[in-house]
Formats: C-alpha cells, structure tokens, sequence
C-alpha cells in the first residue's frame, strides 16, 4: 500500500513538473514575440533657439523628441547626444541637431584659404538695423567716423562741433554666420533689445583684401550693419513678378 502511494505521489510531481516547464517556456515565448513586435525608437535633438556656428551645445538649448522608427538606415545621422558639442554652422530655432552639424572641437575661425570670419562690434544704437537676420543673409557694411573739420559746404557731411561725421559704404553683399550676438548668446525671441547691456556683435564672411581695408583706417569709427541693399531690390522684384502672375 504504501508503496502505491509513493509511486502516485512520485507520477502526480512529475506531471506537475512537466505542467510547470510547459506554462513557464509559453511564458518566455510571449516576451519574446512582444519584444519582437515592439518598434524600435530614435531620439531626435531639436534647436529651441537660434544657434550660431561655433556655439557650444547645452541642455538648455534643446528639447528631445521620441519618435518610432521603421529604417534603421535613414536615421543614421542621428547623434546619441548633442551636450559638449559646436556647430559647424548656425542653425534655426526648430532645425534638427544631426552629426553632420557637429563637431567635439571648437571650428577655426578661418572660413577657407581666400575667406575669414570678421567679428563686427555693434553699437547699441545699430543693432534693430539686423535685428531677425538669420545667418546666411546678405548685408551691406557701412562705416561711420569722425575727421578734422573741412569742407565745410559739402552737405552730405554732418558736422558735431570741430569735426565732421562721415559715413561711407565698406562693403556690400558681405554673408552673414551669425545673428545678432549679446555676449556669447544668441538675440532671439526670448531675448528683446530693450535693456542689453553688453557687447554686441555679429560675424560676417570677409576677404584678405577686405580685412586690409579696415586695417588700414586710422581714425576712430563705428560699424553700421544693414540688410542687402541688392539682396532687398532682388526680393522686392520678385514679389512684384508673383503679384502679376
């Protein structure tokens, strides 16, 4: 009798035994084919401001977007992260951070063999002549300063006391790589021009001859930035073409 019993007790837990490897085999099956129909995801790094070349990227300048993805490949230029890195070039507020926009090195400031980066000093005052352009943009360079006293019946001079304020074309057609810089930020939306109290500045694309000519003024002035007089003329003639179509 009791031998019967053993043997039944010892068939009952081997067939629970076998229940058991069954359910928890079907278990593993299921996280599997779960994961397998799960879709993989991307993190994408989106620009909440305008960002100028150069800049390095921190958390504040960005927000992150979770998206799904069917082709690994087309999303191959997509950073793991863009904290610590430069822009190669300036961006627009919304423009999607990708590896080929960034770089672990801070870029020279030599634009090419014939080509520099200018850094322009902006008085308070010339700022909201640029105000909004973006890089890339067209602008014409103007110079204003003071010389000695003549010519009294030219009216195109301005006089201030013993001197005469001259403002004369520098350049024209320049390309901007910066917006409007307060200090080491970008003016943005965010950031109106009404109390600024630091330096302002903008980065232009200049020549070597280009820079020889304002190497070789002597007197004190100031620099006065305005879009393109040509860039504004082509945009305006344009209109004019869509309006009587």
């Amino acid at each position: 009798m009791n031998q019967r019993l053993i043997i039944i007790i010892a068939i009952v837990l081997f067939l629970l035994g076998i229940v058991g490897v069954y359910f928890s085999e079907s278990g593993e099956g299921d996280s599997a084919d779960e994961a397998q129909h799960s879709s993989p995801t991307v993190t994408y790094f989106i620009a909440k401001r305008i960002i100028a070349a150069g800049e390095k990227i921190t958390k504040e300048d960005y927000d992150e977007k979770v998206e799904e993805i069917t082709d690994q490949e087309t999303n191959l230029d997509v950073p793991d992260t863009v904290e610590g890195y430069y822009l190669k070039e300036s961006v627009d507020k919304g423009t999607t951070l990708t590896k080929s926009l960034l770089t672990k090195d801070k870029p020279v400031l030599q634009q090419s063999n014939q080509l520099y980066r200018y850094t322009i000093d902006l008085n308070k005052q010339y700022v909201n002549n640029i105000y909004g352009l973006l890089p890339g943009a067209k602008v014409d360079v103007y110079i204003r300063f003071e010389s000695p006293k003549r010519e009294h019946d030219n009216k195109s001079n301005i006089y201030r006391g013993e001197s005469v304020v001259r403002i004369v074309k520098l350049f024209k057609n320049k390309k901007l790589l910066t917006p409007v810089m307060k200090g080491k930020s970008v003016i943005s939306e965010d950031v109106q021009p009404d109390n600024w109290n630091s330096e302002y500045t903008i980065d232009i694309e200049l020549s070597r001859s280009d820079l020889k000519k304002i190497y070789q003024i002597e007197n004190k002035f100031d620099m006065i930035v305005f879009p393109s007089e040509t860039d504004l003329k082509d945009k305006v003639g344009a209109k004019n073409k869509d309006a009587k179509k």
